[in-house]
């Protein structure tokens, strides 16, 4: 009766330490992307600040790809998923060539720990890299709209 006892309560401490490791590895994660211009003209190097986006601890050892698609024209411009590089402390490396200059959505599909899908919208430049719906970023065409208004008035 007790080694039934020991089997059964070892049987549940299994399952829980199982449910436990799974819940660990699909646990969302949120990604912090800096790039930057490199010499070759659309290509950027960027760095990926991974973490648990519950508990905001840094994830080391992930394996996933980055992909680009332009939200502005989807399907007619995708970047194919290249392989992120560990850099070490939850940072990533990943160079990407770019079809043009724009707004960009980055796809980071991940494969471990756990299967994840991150996708982060920025704005390329030729000198720099923002946030998409930045201040920096794109014009205002209400001022543009309005300084067409102006001139057009001027003219009549």
């Amino acid at each position: 009766m007790a080694t039934l006892r020991h089997l059964c309560v070892s049987a549940v401490a299994g399952v829980l330490a199982l449910i436990l490791c799974s819940a660990h590895a699909a646990e969302k994660k949120s990604a912090m992307i800096e790039c930057t211009p490199s010499e070759e003209k659309l290509v950027y190097d960027c760095m990926v600040m991974l973490s648990s986006k519950k508990s905001g601890d840094m994830i080391a050892n992930a394996e996933f790809t980055v992909g680009a698609d332009m939200p502005s024209m989807p399907m007619a411009h995708n970047v194919e998923p290249v392989a992120a590089h560990n850099a070490g402390d939850g940072m990533y490396h990943v160079r990407i060539t770019l079809e043009m200059y724009g707004e960009w959505a980055l796809k980071l599909e991940f494969t471990k720990p756990g299967r994840d899908l991150v996708i982060s919208k920025l704005v390329f430049t030729k000198d720099s890299v923002s946030p998409a719906g930045g201040k920096s970023c794109g014009h205002d065409h209400k001022k543009h709209n309005h300084k067409k208004h102006e001139h057009k008035e001027k003219k009549d």
